[in-house]
């Protein structure tokens, strides 16, 4: 039965439980089914690649963190223009992704796509934005950017900014909804104001054409999602190597954009790949670890994306032959799980530096004070005098990560306009620390020039380059 518990839970839902705001399983997530969001598209936008990514993304995002459904109205009997789904319009994908075409619900958090709201006033309404590398989440009344320098990283960008707001107003957080939160994919400097063009970046001449995901789960799959929104000039030469040895639980729809119910128990590389397959992209299923012995060939993709949170691979991540290698990691607790790091390699700290073995760092057992406090929460405290769970089960339950996906489509948004800005030549961030609870407060250090160098030039060097 405690294993049944962990595997299965929302993983949104355990904010609740390790914050004390519910008392139960059930509890926890009850309140996540009261969780609702309305979008609404107008003609002009729902004409836009970038404002499509807004909508299918936060839909995509919304339909697994709120649990009492996500409603979409507008303009929707228009052609796909981003290719992440089956559909042929934009109405059947919204069907295909667990969204609901109706009219908005009083009481439901209103978020507008396009300069037209196609209902009246809501309780909380926010619009999204976009203007090339620049994407934001505004108060309704607000200005919008020009928006006429189409990028689909950025419309993700804006719609998963968006599901965050929605999602801290729900969580009773007085902030959401009266603030602008916005960032520039080009520029992510702490010093950058995305709201000035000067940190927009040049029109995407070229993409990488080959990508190595070390991990496929909640960040992995997010990557994956990135590479469905890019205009690639002909999918078919475009090889992504999906490296994974775990299968799908029931908790992982939770988070993984690419997951449904029905993949539960499915390898996660079979889950990808047929994805990936169905968007037209080449793929190579991996299925072992990556671990201390593993090494890439020449004759394999030099840029590799990963997307575990187990810091032995991350210890290795510059030792395994990849020109370069772009990790994100996601907080994990109740404080920190809108908590995004992102490093990049090769860099002047050694990522065994940055991710060294338990035996080398002092006071390893930091963990225990807060897996203590989580076990005097009153859920935890139910499911022991119930007998659900052991005091071993209640240490392995405290362990299980808070995660929400809108969360890892930021990080994997920020990852892929890395790699682009890599290719174009431009100066990569080897480090960079931002909280969707305070997007403005982040912090970034910019790489070598020689790290560069070295990538563009290995870049330049494949025949498969779009």
């Amino acid at each position: 039965m405690g294993d049944k518990i962990i595997d299965t839970l929302n993983r949104t839902a355990k904010l609740f439980l390790d914050t004390g705001a519910a008392a139960s399983v059930e509890d926890a997530i009850a309140k996540l089914s009261t969780f609702t969001m309305h979008l609404t598209i107008d003609a002009e936008a729902a004409a836009s690649p970038t404002h499509q990514a807004t909508l299918l993304t936060a839909l995509n995002c919304g339909v697994r963190t709120f649990l009492g459904g996500v409603t979409v109205e507008g303009t929707l009997d228009v052609p796909l223009l981003v290719p992440i789904a089956a559909g042929a319009t934009l109405a059947d994908v919204v069907v295909e992704l667990g969204g609901t075409v109706a009219a908005h619900a009083p009481g439901t958090p209103l978020v507008a796509i396009g300069g037209t709201v196609a209902t009246g006033p809501a309780d909380f309404a926010i619009r999204t934005t976009f203007d090339g590398w620049r994407a934001a989440a505004i108060p309704l009344a607000s200005a919008r950017m020009a928006e006429r320098a189409e990028f689909a990283l950025s419309g993700m960008l804006a719609g998963a900014l968006a599901v965050a707001e929605v999602f801290a107003h729900l969580n009773d957080e007085p902030l959401a909804g009266h603030r602008s939160v916005g960032l520039s994919l080009w520029d992510i400097d702490d010093e950058a104001d995305w709201t000035n063009s000067r940190s927009d970046g040049p029109m995407v001449a070229d993409l990488p054409s080959d990508f190595w995901l070390i991990g496929l789960g909640h960040l992995g799959q997010a990557y994956l999602w990135a590479m469905g929104m890019l205009p690639f000039a002909d999918r078919g030469s475009v090889r992504i190597f999906l490296q994974d040895v775990d299968c799908a639980g029931e908790s992982t729809k939770s988070t993984s954009l690419l997951t449904t119910s029905a993949d539960q128990g499915r390898r996660k590389t079979r889950i990808c790949a047929r994805w990936a397959e169905q968007r037209g992209f080449d793929t190579a299923i991996i299925e072992r670890r990556f671990d201390a012995d593993f090494r890439r060939s020449d004759k394999e993709p030099g840029l590799a994306l990963c997307g575990v949170d187990n810091p032995d691979a991350r210890r290795i991540l510059d030792e395994a032959g990849f020109p370069m290698v772009i990790e994100a990691g996601l907080g994990n607790g109740a404080e920190d799980f809108r908590l995004i790091r992102m490093h990049s390699f090769p860099a002047t700290q050694r990522s065994s530096a940055i991710w060294p073995t338990a035996a080398q760092i002092d006071g390893a057992d930091s963990g225990i004070s807060r897996t203590a406090k989580l076990k005097n929460q009153p859920a935890y405290v139910g499911l022991r005098k119930r007998g659900e769970l052991d005091e071993c089960g209640l240490t392995l339950l405290a362990d299980v990560a808070v995660g929400a996906p809108f969360v890892g489509v930021t990080a994997a948004a920020i990852v892929l306009a890395q790699v682009i800005r890599a290719v174009a030549g431009a100066p990569r961030v080897t480090v960079a620390n931002i909280d969707l609870r305070s997007v403005a407060h982040r912090s970034a250090v910019v790489g070598l020039d020689a790290d560069i160098i070295t990538f563009a030039t290995a870049h330049a060097q494949s025949d498969q380059a779009v």
